[in-house]
């Protein structure tokens, strides 16, 4: 079957996400998750990205990441590759461990960059695992909500210089999950954002990629 082109120009969001192989659990307890984060940092300075929103589940990560197009697979490839071989030696499993490569989506800087990062963080409302997002220990959402400096999140740009009342704001809307029909109205699309930033993309030798002289 036939890859689908990466959309990519000079920077720009993208929403990342894979799952093991037929599902299987990816991180089995804390200590698997402290590395995989510990994999993010390290690759987020290798690849000067910026890491805006993320959530670790059972069998899937998410991570909305800006950075260079030249340098997303190394980014999300390094980390896959990365944690694969460290579960392998550490849990003595062997084989296959992704669902295929990384996928990525561009995201609009604005409203659909907040609403997806608060989309992530509420997986863990969604599947009963925390009644708070904010108090699963394993997403940005405690950056946002409670200014908890988790050594992997850096601020959205859309959201300025996030006061204390903004923060207050963030929670009430992550606990409603008001914004979340932004997001899914674009689970079909190629892009997350408006049909305008869709079409700022064009097809240049099998990529997608922003007309020349325009940025998200």
């Amino acid at each position: 079957m036939p890859r689908n082109a990466r959309i990519f120009q000079k920077s720009i969001c993208y929403h990342l996400l894979n799952r093991g192989v037929n599902r299987m659990d990816i991180f089995t307890n804390d200590l698997d998750r402290q590395y995989f984060l510990q994999l993010i940092s390290d690759y987020k300075k290798a690849c000067d990205a910026r890491i805006y929103h993320w959530v670790l589940m059972g069998n899937h990560y998410h991570i909305i990441v800006e950075l260079a197009f030249e340098n997303l697979r190394a980014f999300a490839g390094g980390i896959q590759q990365s944690y694969a071989q460290y579960h392998h030696k550490r849990h003595r499993t062997s084989g296959v461990f992704w669902q295929g490569r990384f996928k990525s989506k561009p995201v609009e800087i604005g409203s659909y960059l907040v609403a997806c990062g608060r989309y992530i963080e509420r997986n863990p409302v969604r599947v009963g695992w925390s009644e708070l997002a904010w108090n699963y220990p394993w997403s940005s959402a405690a950056h946002y909500v409670l200014n908890v400096k988790d050594g992997v999140t850096d601020l959205n740009p859309y959201l300025g210089a996030f006061t204390a009342q903004d923060r207050v704001r963030y929670g009430e809307v992550l606990l409603s999950g008001s914004d979340e029909a932004i997001i899914r109205e674009t689970v079909s699309s190629r892009v997350i954002g408006s049909s305008r930033y869709a079409r700022t993309l064009k097809t240049e030798r099998g990529r997608q990629r922003l007309k020349r002289g325009r940025k998200a």
